[in-house]
């Protein structure tokens, strides 16, 4: 079963990204991520459009 998020998380997790520069906002995009848990990166990717890519990067170092 799949995490549903609501329209006013979705609005603050894109606020803060977009407020975040460089490592910060990658490391943000992790952290996120990780809290997702299983399936993270392609619930991240699909509701909050981030790539899917960038995140895996960061979560492997």
């Amino acid at each position: 079963m799949q995490m549903q998020l609501s329209e006013s998380l979705k609005s603050v997790f894109m606020e803060t990204c977009k407020a975040l520069c460089g490592c910060e906002h990658r490391l943000f995009m992790a952290r996120v991520v990780l809290v997702f848990g299983p399936g993270g990166q392609r619930l991240a990717e699909k509701e909050l459009g981030w790539n899917r890519g960038t995140i895996r990067n960061v979560c492997e170092n």
